[in-house]
């Protein structure tokens, strides 16, 4: 009988690692700049309103969701994993995952197109847009309609066993918990772009969802006044 390492068993008992992995190389890439010096392209020049190219802002708009937001959808990703026969495992994390960002990415492209188009306006000051994002967001928190969102980033659907089915029940899946995702935490992603992808505001921000998906009957006011909190300190850092 052939022994079975402790990766094999890891893996097994945990079919989302590599999305975690995923995840943790993104932050590492925004964390980059503080261990090498090398300021990235993606943080836009404040001081005279010039942005990164357009394919670049996508580029760390997908980033920052896969550094972000991977983590808060376990639960789903191994939903996705133990409804499927194990031969496919990986395939349904696989097109699981790909479903959920292919949400993100078109809400990505509309919120920089909006962000890019305001960015040419002689009016547009990212410390007031980025707080003005942040109180957005802390205003959705109080909402019936976000705790409404909210339990539906937790529903499931019946997923094929095999087949050409199986995979678009897969990417459906993923499309449906990103599509919900989007909506509940859509305003603290683009305040998070607005602030030049900090690592510390994507951070508090991060952490806060984290709260909001983990904890035991979370307090919608302590969260929504601790995302004033990080509102406060983005418009402050931005405006010097």
């Amino acid at each position: 009988m052939n022994q079975v390492s402790w990766w094999q068993r890891f893996t097994w008992r945990h079919p989302e690692w590599w999305a975690l992995g995923l995840s943790l190389a993104a932050w590492l890439l925004f964390l980059a700049p503080y261990a090498t010096g090398v300021r990235l392209s993606h943080h836009r020049d404040h001081a005279n309103g010039v942005s990164s190219p357009w394919t670049g802002e996508i580029f760390w708009w997908t980033a920052m969701v896969i550094a972000m937001m991977l983590p808060l959808i376990v639960d789903r990703i191994r939903i996705a994993a133990a409804r499927s026969i194990w031969a496919r495992r990986d395939r349904a994390v696989l097109l699981f995952t790909l479903g959920y960002l292919a949400t993100w990415i078109l809400a990505g492209l509309i919120v920089q197109a909006g962000i890019l188009g305001l960015h040419l306006q002689p009016w547009f000051r990212p410390a007031v847009a980025g707080a003005g994002a942040f109180g957005l967001a802390a205003l959705w928190q109080l909402t019936a309609a976000k705790q409404r969102v909210l339990r539906s980033c937790h529903r499931t659907i019946p997923l094929a066993p095999h087949g050409w089915r199986a995979n678009l029940d897969c990417l459906r899946y993923g499309w449906m918990i990103g599509a919900t995702c989007v909506l509940s935490c859509g305003a603290l992603m683009v305040a998070c772009t607005l602030s030049g992808h900090s690592v510390a505001v994507m951070a508090g921000a991060g952490s806060i969802g984290a709260a909001e998906r983990y904890m035991i009957r979370p307090n919608p006011r302590i969260l929504s006044a601790a995302i004033a909190a990080l509102g406060l300190v983005c418009g402050l850092a931005l405006s010097r």
